[in-house]
């Protein structure tokens, strides 16, 4: 049988986001304080393509990062969605008319 996985709304989500957040505020990305969002080390895309969907909801692969609803006081950046996702941006233009 395999696990659930319910994205942000999960469960298992919030537990290792409420642990991560408990444990430090610092942002990884920028190293200031005040983040109240996760990032995730190896990215969601990264863990559905190598079948790493067990580091999801863990932890180990979360860090706290200021990102949307919550830009960092200090450098005034979205730092986790500055980060991005390393998708190919372009890829999900509209094309010329």
């Amino acid at each position: 049988m395999t696990a659930k996985h319910h994205g942000r709304r999960g469960r298992p989500y919030l537990r290792g986001r409420a642990f991560v957040l408990a444990a430090s505020e610092v942002c990884w990305i920028c190293g200031h304080p005040g983040a109240r969002t996760i990032d995730h080390v190896i990215t969601v895309k990264e863990c559905r393509e190598r079948g790493l969907l067990h580091l999801l909801n863990d932890p180990a692969n979360m860090r706290p990062a200021h990102g949307a609803g919550n830009r960092c006081p200090e450098c005034k950046r979205h730092c986790n969605q500055d980060r991005g996702t390393g998708e190919d941006k372009t890829a999900r233009r509209s094309r010329d008319w």
